[in-house]
């Protein structure tokens, strides 16, 4: 990992013509996360010193950003679980004495407002870091095509069947498999080998997550749910990722199986067979 980041900061890297460079864009990430954990550190000290509540509301969406800007096929850590917390009364993200501060009312406003607020500003917090993970992503992905480590992906079945649907629109499908709970890797792979424009896969991944992160809000909101809820969605989400893919490594691996010591044993026998052939008086008096 380490040598991998030095070829990142200190070395070009593998020739291209497609306009990228990792360097510039790794140095703005790392640089990015580091403000995200500063205006953590700098809001929970805040909110210690003065009770704020506005402070501590900092805190929390620092840490929530920060999670979900890492969160991809990179690091595929669940984030379900943090945005339903985030909008459920547990953590009660929106204070109505804040919000009408904030807006300079006379009075408290009305419980459906701060509902309403707090399930936009989930989405909205959780939909840039979710984007700007994809396309942390792009950069990662687009390194490694250009030195050949993923290159093997474009000869497969599925990925030419998958180009000629994302060619017809490749934004609405785009938003569409960001909106999806299961994890289809195959439409950002051809977002950034067909090099799709990185500001329309910013947006796409934006309005997907941003829908479904507003849609897992509003259902931690309206149900008022807790830990139970939390974890019992999450838990179901999980469980239908590893029905859509579980059988598919099941029989992949028995393939394995049988092919292997099929292959291993083919490959003695070949040994066994040259071994067995006579030396000709050629090959005896060299």
């Amino acid at each position: 990992m380490v040598k991998f980041l030095g070829k990142v900061l200190f070395y070009s890297g593998c020739r291209t013509d497609d306009g990228l460079s990792l360097r510039r864009w790794f140095i703005f990430y790392v640089i990015y996360l580091t403000c995200l954990v500063a205006a953590a550190v700098f809001s929970l000290q805040y909110y210690d010193q003065h009770s704020f509540d506005l402070a501590l509301g900092g805190w929390l969406l620092a840490l929530y950003l920060f999670y979900l800007s890492i969160c991809s096929s990179f690091f595929p850590a669940p984030t379900a679980w943090l945005v339903l917390l985030m909008a459920s009364p547990l953590v009660g993200l929106v204070k109505p004495h804040t919000l009408a501060q904030l807006l300079h009312l006379s009075q408290l406003p009305p419980q459906e407002v701060v509902l309403l607020t707090t399930i936009l500003l989930v989405a909205f917090v959780g939909a840039l870091g979710s984007a700007l993970a994809h396309l942390n992503e792009y950069h990662l992905f687009s390194y490694l095509l250009r030195c050949h480590r993923v290159h093997k992906v474009r000869q497969t079945h599925l990925y030419h069947k998958a180009a000629r649907y994302f060619d017809v629109s490749p934004f609405t499908l785009t938003v569409l498999f960001s909106f999806l709970p299961l994890p289809v890797d195959i439409v950002r792979w051809l977002a950034i080998t067909r090099r799709y424009r990185r500001d329309h896969y910013f947006l796409a991944n934006f309005l997907g997550r941003f829908c479904r992160y507003g849609l897992l809000a509003a259902t931690a909101g309206l149900m008022k749910i807790g830990w139970f809820g939390i974890i019992a969605i999450q838990l179901a989400l999980i469980a239908l990722i590893l029905l859509r893919y579980l059988p598919k490594m099941l029989s992949y691996n028995q393939r394995r199986q049988k092919v292997g010591p099929a292959a291993l044993a083919g490959k003695r026998a070949a040994l066994v067979a040259v071994a067995a052939e006579p030396v000709s008086e050629k090959g005896m008096t060299s």
